[in-house]
């Protein structure tokens, strides 16, 4: 007769040794994946990516489903994104979101990493899903409303910034968001006001004192701008200089100069004979070229400069600073007539310098009279940005000078 007791004895020791042999088996390959973890952080730490992504793939492998797992995973997907291999990258960070849907961290880190490829509504879903699992992560607000200002729903950004504020109000970032916002809308006052505020809570914050002279430019007012540059300049000259770049791009051109060697006195008043300015005018009839020379104080675009149509040149009228032609006397029958555009216009980019010459005819009489002093040269054009001439140094005449 069978021994039924000895053989139950010998399965329960042969399942028991099944169950040892086993454990003993996945601590040998948990040891061996966190050996290729160590040695793919090493080959990353020497910039042997190539290497470092074989290692990962290897501890991965070896131990699918152990605690090392997910740092394997962070560790591929960083290491794709030092080989440009982005979509790589997002897939490790999806398969370990796989094995731990709830890691909020890696939701974050693949969110980042959308929004920085702009693809703005997947990154909206993983920082969603990560708030759902962390609601009050004032951190993971402030990334979702980065999302709502890129795609330009103001109002959300706004709400989701509040939130931060009604969280935390002493932390910096809800005010930040906040003037983001604002200067978006173009609200300048209170974006400044916003930025300044968190400068207040955190003065070595030097990316506030930039959105404040970003917003200064934006809103005109360019001395307030660079009051901000000099500022940042002792602080982050590299971040200065981005701004001063920016301050440059937006303000207006004007004129900075403007020169003559022709024989254009502007100084000379009302009823200036023609032949007392050049003898050549002695002659009934007569014509003579003259240059004045335009300093601007930006780079221009050549064909609008140089196009003689976006130039005008006229008597002072009442509205124009320095005085109306002849002082308002009235005009004598002798007085001469300018072209209202120049004969032609040369630029050089180098000087920033407009050269315009205009031609000046002497009448049958040979007694023609002028008031230089209020001839007025004023340029429509614009710089290489696009920008428009500064209407309060877009024109010159002698009396006036640069208005």
């Amino acid at each position: 007769m069978r021994d039924v007791k000895k053989v139950d004895s010998i399965s329960g020791a042969s399942a028991a040794s099944l169950f040892s042999a086993i454990t003993q088996q996945t601590a040998q390959l948990s040891t061996l994946s966190n050996m290729a973890l160590s040695r793919g952080i090493d080959s990353y730490q020497n910039k042997n990516y190539e290497d470092a992504v074989k290692e990962f793939k290897r501890a991965i492998g070896l131990s699918p489903q152990s605690e090392n797992t997910l740092k394997a995973y962070d560790f591929l997907a960083t290491t794709y994104l030092q080989l440009d291999k982005t979509e790589d990258a997002i897939k490790a960070y999806k398969s370990a979101l796989k094995l731990a849907p709830s890691d909020s961290d890696t939701h974050v880190k693949l969110a980042n990493l959308y929004f920085s490829l702009n693809r703005y509504t997947e990154a909206e879903t993983e920082y969603n899903t990560a708030l759902s699992l962390n609601p009050n992560s004032t951190s993971q607000l402030y990334s979702l409303g980065q999302v709502y200002l890129a795609t330009g729903r103001y109002n959300n950004a706004e709400t989701v910034y509040n939130r931060i504020i009604s969280l935390s109000p002493n932390e910096y970032s809800g005010y930040y968001g906040l003037g983001q916002v604002y200067s978006k809308q173009g609200k300048y006052d209170e974006a400044i006001r916003e930025f300044s505020y968190v400068i207040n809570l955190k003065k070595d914050f030097y990316y506030a004192h930039a959105d404040i002279a970003y917003a200064y430019a934006d809103k005109g007012e360019i001395d307030k701008a660079k009051e901000q540059v000099k500022i940042l300049s002792g602080y982050n000259r590299g971040l200065a200089y981005l701004v001063q770049n920016y301050i440059y791009e937006v303000s207006s051109p004007k004129f900075q100069g403007v020169y003559t060697f022709s024989g254009f006195n502007s100084s000379l008043g009302p009823r200036t004979l023609l032949a007392d300015m050049d003898s050549d005018f002695s002659t009934a009839g007569a014509s003579k070229e003259f240059l004045m020379n335009f300093i601007l104080n930006k780079e221009m675009d050549v064909a609008s400069v140089q196009n003689p149509y976006n130039w005008r040149i006229s008597r002072a009228s009442a509205v124009t600073s320095g005085g109306i032609y002849n002082w308002g006397l009235s005009i004598p029958s002798t007085e001469i007539e300018i072209s209202p555009f120049p004969r032609r216009v040369i630029y050089d980019p180098y000087t920033l310098t407009a050269q315009v010459t205009f031609q000046i005819t002497q009448n049958s009489s040979a007694n023609g009279t002028i008031d230089p002093s209020h001839i007025v040269f004023r340029f429509y054009g614009k710089d290489i940005y696009g920008k428009i001439m500064d209407p309060a140094a877009d024109e010159y005449s002698g009396i006036s000078k640069i208005a």
